[in-house]
């Protein structure tokens, strides 16, 4: 029976979900992948993952800004959509939403007791489940609840063992965003294995949507989709983006406006409030795989005026966010070094500004060197702080790595996000730009920053709106 919540059961839920090895803040290398445990536990609730339809999405860059856009398809479709994501940027609830909403306190705290209570059980049987699977099946509790049409999930880590691949999950389309080298000393480290590694979420007879790739991996993943007899949409092919404008003159955060098309729709001007080529890649993706739900499913293709709607203000949390105006300040949970790249594209065909400044921290287990060879050229000043995170609080590696390979580039350290944004900011003018990137932890902090900075007409009025 689920415990009823009071006041008091959120900060007990999350103090109980507290108490499962979480690797996401230590090191994921060391996790035990395998799907016994997960298989056991979602058992023990009753299988809710059995409730409603799903959207499985794996991939390396773009898959959490992907399945938002998916969300947000399908709500508009008139779905009640349930989306599940990780990691958070500043808040735990925003795991786990409905309708793109995250749940409220109560909502979420009686899913995780009753996960956690069942978790507990595994654990004093020797079989402890991790913080990733605890959650991941909290999530598939709350949807059961709130009575979902479809679930929208997103792959923690690789894909073939990850907790949300479950063998019996009733997948209706799957998709792949773009593969790149991140976790290798878990995946593989070569494009082709973690190739492989994603390409386990393909489902046989289930149709496969394939963002962005380069051919060698394009030709695995349709490999793996025909052996399983998934019909295959490829970005390039059976999904176009055929014209992409934006943004506005002097208006950076104005967004973009795309033309789509897919093999059962087409849709003209369509507003997107996200930055960037990739931005616009990633909504063509999750445009072909609503489709493909939609169809799988005996359901009419989207209209061009719900996806208008779905799309035009949704602006997803610290992917090139901009959180306060004149200097501009940028926030991007970047952190990989593909991701990076995206990053400085976007920022250099959008923004204007020529007076720059980078504040950065990675986490230890990162490419720390090859982000900063990316980033750190395009401004005029570094600042590298630390964020809470066990893997982010010493980052005495970016800053020695500054100093020796980029000495002509001002570089300081500073004790914590708050300050090292203030100082970016200072000097720069109305036209300049500070970008905070590295980690999506930093991100997370710097997010929260920006709302104390509540000087009139410095924010965008979405940052009120935050929990």
């Amino acid at each position: 029976m689920d415990k009823v919540s009071t006041p008091n059961c959120y900060q007990e839920a999350i103090a109980r979900l507290d108490s499962f090895t979480n690797y996401e803040r230590l090191d994921p290398s060391q996790t035990a992948f395998g799907l016994e445990r997960m298989i056991t536990l979602l058992r023990r609730l009753d299988s809710p993952h059995l409730f409603a339809p799903a959207v499985h999405l794996a991939g390396t860059k773009g898959k959490g800004s992907t399945a938002f856009l998916v969300a947000a398809a399908l709500q508009a479709s008139g779905l009640r959509t349930g989306l599940y994501l990780s990691p958070h940027v500043e808040n735990l609830r925003e795991r786990i939403l409905l309708n793109n909403v995250p749940l409220g306190e109560n909502a979420f705290a009686t899913s995780v007791l009753a996960a956690t209570t069942l978790a507990e059980e595994l654990r004093q049987e020797g079989s402890p489940p991790t913080y990733f699977e605890v959650l991941t099946a909290s999530a598939f509790h709350a949807f059961r609840k709130l009575e979902v049409d479809v679930v929208v999930l997103e792959t923690g880590l690789g894909g073939r063992l990850d907790a949300t691949n479950i063998p019996d999950l009733r997948v209706f389309a799957s998709g792949i965003t773009p593969i790149s080298l991140d976790h290798e000393e878990i995946l593989g480290d070569n494009l082709e294995d973690i190739a492989l590694e994603k390409a386990g979420i393909i489902r046989h007879r289930v149709p496969l949507v394939i963002g962005q790739q380069t051919e060698a991996v394009m030709r695995i993943l349709a490999k793996r989709a025909e052996e399983t007899g998934a019909p295959v949409y490829r970005f390039g092919r059976e999904l176009r983006l055929t014209q992409r404008r934006g943004p506005l003159p002097d208006r950076p955060d104005s967004g973009q406006v795309v033309d789509l098309e897919t093999w059962r729709s087409r849709h003209r001007d369509i507003s997107l409030a996200l930055l960037g080529d990739h931005q616009a890649a990633n909504a063509l993706t999750a445009l072909g795989i609503s489709e493909a739900f939609l169809e799988k499913t005996g359901r009419p293709p989207l209209e061009s005026a719900k996806l208008e709607r779905a799309w035009r203000h949704l602006t997803l949390p610290a992917r090139l966010e901009v959180c306060l105006l004149r200097p501009w300040t940028v926030v991007d949970g970047a952190h990989n070094p593909a991701s990076a790249w995206a990053a400085a594209e976007t920022l250099l065909a959008t923004f204007s500004s020529q007076k720059r400044h980078l504040v950065f921290g990675a986490a230890a287990d990162k490419k720390v060197e090859a982000m900063l060879n990316i980033l750190a050229p395009l401004f005029q000043k570094v600042f590298i702080t630390p964020f809470a995170s066990p893997r982010g609080r010493d980052q005495r590696r970016a800053l020695e790595f500054m100093r020796a390979n980029h000495p002509d580039i001002p570089t300081q350290a500073v004790a914590e996000a708050g300050e090292a944004i203030n100082l970016a900011r200072s000097g720069l003018g109305a036209e300049g730009l500070v970008l905070v990137s590295g980690s999506l932890y930093l991100a997370g902090e710097a997010r929260a920053y920006c709302r104390h900075l509540a000087a009139a007409g410095k924010r965008p009025p979405h940052l009120s709106k935050l929990p």
